[in-house]
């Protein structure tokens, strides 16, 4: 079970299958779409109602990304880079553990926020006009067509009586939504071992989850391949096994193990 930092929501996770592979390697969708559609089939709430991915908060969907990869490939993270320093440039790793990293990132109310009375999810700043809700997954989604996503994202998300105070209520909202929901996407920094640099990366949670479990994914039509071939089952039964005992079968057949 895990407990989504921003939403509170509790949920499980199931294993990993072909379905979520093809989704990765077939899917054709943008990030945060395959985001929320990864969400929508490996999590359920811990009630057993379905989860509305696309209504979470965006640090939740990430946060839901982060404990997948968690889940899959173990809790270290390492981010690989080279030195900054022209002069230098030797490979540098940025190590951190995902549990400690959801950690740091915990998030907390400010004192001066409060939610608006009968009016889910919005949020009102004390001794200020200005009302807001957090990003959610679906608003990222629709706001990388526009061509202004930021711009649209603030139109989706903050509210404000005048619009002359709109460069100011933008300020104040936005710190807001930082304390509530740390976006979990930003930058690291680490040391390089050579001449002792300070080497600064970007990491994206849902662009970094997703590029290891697509190239997990790769071998997924050789895995078809020979599982059809040696035990004569069909792609759908392939297909809905759980990845780690796929993996197993793979290996079996390749050693000549099972039979017919």
């Amino acid at each position: 079970m895990f407990c989504l930092p921003v939403s509170r929501i509790e949920v499980e996770l199931r294993q990993a299958t072909g379905a979520e592979d093809m989704l990765l390697l077939e899917g054709g969708g943008g990030l945060v779409e395959t985001s929320i559609a990864l969400a929508s089939q490996l999590v359920r709430q811990h009630d057993g109602a379905e989860l509305d991915a696309g209504a979470l908060p965006a640090a939740d969907l990430e946060a839901l990304l982060l404990q997948l990869r968690r889940v899959l490939f173990g809790d270290l993270v390492v981010s690989r880079g080279r030195c900054p320093m022209e002069a230098c440039g030797t490979p540098t790793e940025v190590c951190f553990r995902i549990g400690d990293y959801l950690a740091h990132h915990r998030a907390r109310t400010p004192a001066n926020v409060a939610p608006v009375t009968g009016e889910p999810p919005w949020y009102g700043i004390l001794g200020s006009p200005v009302q807001f809700r957090l990003v959610t997954a679906a608003d990222l989604a629709a706001a990388v067509q526009s061509p202004h996503p930021a711009r649209e994202l603030a139109r989706r998300t903050i509210r404000v009586d005048s619009p002359r105070e709109w460069k100011q209520a933008q300020k104040e909202a936005q710190k807001a939504m930082q304390a509530l929901a740390p976006p979990l996407s930003g930058e690291i920094q680490g040391q390089c071992p050579e001449c002792g640099a300070t080497a600064r990366f970007w990491f994206d949670a849902q662009s970094y989850v997703q590029r290891e479990m697509r190239y997990d994914a790769e071998f997924l039509y050789e895995d078809v391949h020979l599982l059809a071939g040696r035990y004569h089952w069909t792609e759908e039964k392939i297909l809905s096994l759980p990845r780690a005992r796929r993996v197993q079968y793979v290996e079996m057949a390749l050693r000549g193990a099972g039979g017919n």
